[in-house]
């Protein structure tokens, strides 16, 4: 059995990446880092990271690990608040997050988290751009990438697939589709490229080498919209568009993944009212695998 002091250079180590960072936050050596993750390794029987040149990486034992620590973690937290009554889990936290996730996905599932605590307020900042922590436009933020300063606590939430999307309307008018080879004969709907907030909304070359845009947006939800009508191909999330009725699953197989990753500031990570909201999201999106990963071909009801 390890021991449990070791989870707390574990957690730095996921949170920062690096050994010299975790040193330095926990005010120790890289030495005494890397012996405490050791010395964890040994017990368990298997390695809990990888070092690449960005850094430390969980391995999936290390992400297994991971979920088990921050529970953990934030028992001690919530009994520790409790006891000194110094902090209650209520309040106001806001959330930023990409209008996709946020509109089509978190807002009809937020109500468990009320439930557990009714105190509890919560603002969703949903928009097609960066929301930034640092600038203190929200306390939590979910990116399409991972950020790298290092003020911020930051994990991966999860992984999602896109998929290519048109209606039935569009596609009894329009050439024949039936191989990734005859995309390049069709109308396509995409984002506006000289305002793109992340370089990982650039989906259409994953799908056709040129392809030929009739409509732009900024906003993922005015792309749906916009292929429901007729207009062109759009690829969504399949969370978003794997249930919509007037929405045509294309070439099944066809799909990409990417991820979303869940910040907030390091000095904001032991609150109570933060971590009660950041516990659920992650919780959230576990649970909902079979959604977010869903296949472009599963019709969602």
């Amino acid at each position: 059995m390890f021991d449990w002091n070791d989870l707390r250079f574990f957690l730095e180590l996921q949170r920062s990446g690096r050994l010299l960072t975790a040193a330095q936050r926990l005010k120790t050596t890289h030495a005494t880092v890397a012996r405490h993750i050791e010395a964890i390794e040994k017990s368990l029987g298997t390695a809990l990271f990888v070092q690449h040149a960005q850094g430390y990486e969980l391995t999936p034992a290390g992400e297994a690990l991971l979920k088990h620590a921050e529970a953990m973690e934030n028992v001690a937290l919530l009994a520790q608040e409790e006891i000194t009554q110094s902090t209650a889990p209520l309040g106001k936290i806001r959330v930023g997050v990409t209008e996709g996730l946020g509109i089509m996905f978190l807002a009809s599932r937020l109500r468990g988290l009320f439930e557990r605590y009714p105190g509890l307020e919560v603002e969703l900042v949903a928009v097609p751009r960066f929301v930034s922590i640092l600038n203190r436009e929200a306390e939590i933020s979910i990116h399409l990438e991972r950020p790298n300063a290092d003020m911020l606590v930051t994990r991966k939430l999860t992984d999602y697939r896109l998929a290519l999307y048109a209606s039935q309307a569009y596609l009894d008018r329009a050439p024949p589709l039936r191989s990734r080879e005859d995309l390049g004969r069709h109308a396509w709907i995409d984002y506006v490229d000289d305002l793109l907030f992340s370089q990982e909304l650039k989906f259409l070359n994953s799908f056709c080498r040129n392809p030929k845009v009739v409509f732009h947006s900024t906003s993922v939800l005015a792309q749906q919209q916009a292929a429901r009508s007729g207009l062109g191909i759009a690829v969504l999330p399949c969370y978003m568009a794997a249930g919509d009725p007037q929405l045509v699953p294309l070439l099944p197989g066809e799909s990409i993944q990417r991820a979303y990753w869940i910040s907030t500031r390091r000095d904001l990570h032991k609150s109570v009212r933060l971590r009660v909201v950041w516990d659920y999201l992650v919780e959230l999106c576990a649970a909902e695998q079979g959604l977010l990963l869903a296949e472009p071909n599963d019709r969602l009801l």
